[in-house]
């Protein structure tokens, strides 16, 4: 998935709690091998369910938060940092795009779920579609492995376009190619080759919608 959960995941009085900077216990190296994000109990709960106790009823006006922090499965400077942005956010990422994919029509839940992506490292590809998958699998959608293929010819002309006009084309000929009524497609794609966010799309029946 690219990161994991690094630190015990623990609620903490915000005014007592420490970052996981360097120490005695901890050097430098690995304090800047980890990312940590600060956020509040309710937030934490939700994001990592059985790993975070919701808070309580709170009586005593201290106001407390979770430190969140992931480890980096490759040491800092190993990967390009494209990557490495977009694999730090990964889990939340796709969970938006499935979130929004299985509300966006009450029909879509029942649809059989294939995932396609679009990514210029074939190994953060796979990492995506895995946790695209996941996500989509988490929502209580079908998800299927099964691979969508253009003919060469329809690659030429589609990656001529620009994104915003590629993908409708390929939705409309993934419908002709195989793409069935019962089918739908999450297209996880990068619009741009210098932005770290990823888009994502739903192809349905040969009509194209961008999400995100």
């Amino acid at each position: 998935m690219g990161v994991i959960i690094f630190l015990s995941l623990v609620l903490l009085a915000s005014t007592t709690s420490k970052d996981p900077s360097p120490g005695w216990s901890r050097s430098v190296r690995d304090s800047r091998n980890m990312d940590c994000e600060r956020m509040d109990g309710e937030t934490a709960s939700a994001r990592h369910p059985g790993l975070i106790e919701a808070p309580g009823p709170r009586g005593d006006n201290i106001e407390r938060s979770a430190l969140v922090c992931r480890e980096r499965v490759m040491a800092e400077g190993l990967r390009p940092a494209r990557d490495e942005a977009v694999l730090m956010d990964l889990d939340d990422t796709v969970s938006g795009f499935a979130l929004a994919a299985g509300s966006l029509r009450s029909d879509l839940t029942e649809r059989t779920w294939l995932v396609e992506v679009h990514y210029p490292s074939a190994p953060v590809s796979s990492k995506i579609a895995f946790a695209a998958k996941n996500a989509l699998n988490s929502q209580g959608l079908r998800v299927s492995d099964r691979a969508m293929t253009l003919s060469a010819g329809d690659v030429s002309v589609l990656t001529r376009l620009p994104p915003g006009e590629a993908w409708p084309a390929a939705c409309r000929r993934y419908a002709a190619g195989g793409l069935g009524e019962g089918d739908a497609l999450l297209a996880v794609v990068t619009r741009d080759p210098r932005e770290t966010q990823l888009h994502a799309g739903i192809c349905d029946r040969g009509q194209w919608t961008w999400l995100l």
